[in-house]
């Protein structure tokens, strides 16, 4: 599973942005198009309800009181796609508000294994941040890696599904902060914003995980998710996002770990753990694997030992690099490395255990250095 894909390039106001974005993946518009109604059947299918159309209808209407970015991105990838801009919104949404189906009738297999390390805990005293994207395999063929140049904020790269808004899933901007997201089942959801939307604002924005948390902590978010962040001088932490409740975990001795459940006791009862039967509480499990292996490394850890544990199995509940076979759902499709201290990025496209690394580096001539099989 996987191939190589090219990055592409987007520069300009938010909707000059989107609209470049959705040009360059004209190619893939009828998977575009597959995914949009696959996932508007799934919705239809678990018979939503009033209470998930006031949701999402409210959802809409925070983004435009307080994120016309994020809207006029989105306006302009679906021009340039030649999708509704009210379609291509609402799938926008239904992808994330889902969630609040699945914490009721319904169950999630997707995932995402999370971790930094900094300090005394790395080889070299500089901060790593490492994800495996556990997505639908049909998102496969829809991953790309956007470079932006905003017309205001820091450049940035991240990864994202073709004809997705904002930052999808992580990224890294030219100061060294980096940012990656994981999904959490959670009944503390509410209309407020999304965080492929908070992740383009703190890459555009903020250059140090400090900043970032003071102002993830004064905007309405929906929930739903975590987000792990390192930055260019060591700095990091885990954010527990609801719609209610807010949390900052600090990283213990240089190390930080987050999967898919919330560790705060103000989050843990609003977690709700909607995987399948057979790999019920894989998120914990995964969780306790890397953080051990992680202490076990403490003072040897660096790319290659990263590599290496993005690609470990051990088992349907505890293997960091899931193939399809585990719950026949969900798969590792991307695992991306961060080095902030040096703005480098190595981004892996499909299972890590068998697929090359590609390396990304910001360099001072305000451009990209891009280089196959690093």
């Amino acid at each position: 599973m996987g191939t190589q894909i090219l990055p592409i390039a987007i520069s300009g106001t938010h909707y000059e942005m989107g609209h470049q974005h959705g040009l360059q993946v004209m190619y893939l518009r009828p998977f575009i198009v597959e995914a949009i109604e696959a996932r508007f059947a799934q919705i239809e299918s678990d018979s939503p309800g009033e209470r998930f159309e006031s949701l999402v209808q409210e959802t809409a209407e925070v983004l435009r009181e307080v994120d016309l970015p994020i809207l006029e991105m989105i306006r302009g990838q679906a021009e340039a796609l030649e999708v509704d801009f009210d379609v291509l919104l609402r799938y926008d949404l239904v992808s994330y508000l889902h969630t609040d189906l699945f914490t009721r009738r319904s169950v999630s297999s997707e995932g995402c294994t999370t971790w930094a390390a900094s300090g005394s805990a790395t080889a070299d005293g500089e901060p790593l941040l490492a994800k495996n994207r556990d997505y639908r395999p049909e998102h496969l063929p829809l991953q790309v890696l956007i470079m932006a140049s905003p017309a205001v904020g820091y450049r940035y790269v991240y990864g994202s599904s073709a004809g997705g808004p904002g930052v999808f899933q992580s990224g890294m901007n030219e100061r060294g902060l980096a940012v990656a997201d994981t999904h959490v089942c959670s009944t503390d959801m509410g209309p407020g914003l999304p965080d492929y939307s908070l992740m383009m604002h703190v890459l555009e924005e903020h250059d140090t995980v400090r900043s970032a948390l003071d102002y993830l902590s004064s905007v309405p978010k929906m929930g739903r998710n975590n987000l792990i962040m390192a930055d260019a001088g060591g700095g990091l932490a885990v954010v527990e996002l609801g719609y209610h409740h807010f949390a900052i975990i600090e990283a213990q001795d240089g190390i930080a770990v987050n999967t898919n459940h919330f560790v705060n006791p103000s989050m843990e009862e609003s977690f709700v753990d909607c995987s399948l039967p057979s790999v019920k509480g894989n998120s914990f499990h995964r969780y306790h694997l890397v953080r051990k292996e992680l202490e076990a490394a403490r003072g040897s850890i660096d790319v290659a030992f990263a590599q290496r544990l993005m690609a470990t199995h051990a088992g349907p509940l505890a293997s960091v690099c899931r193939h399809l076979e585990l719950d026949g759902q969900s798969a590792t499709i991307a695992t991306t490395i961060y080095q902030p201290a040096r703005c480098t990025l190595r981004f892996c496209h499909g299972y890590p255990c068998e697929s090359s690394y590609h390396t990304i580096t910001f360099d001072d001539g305000q451009g990209y250095i891009y280089l196959w099989g690093n």
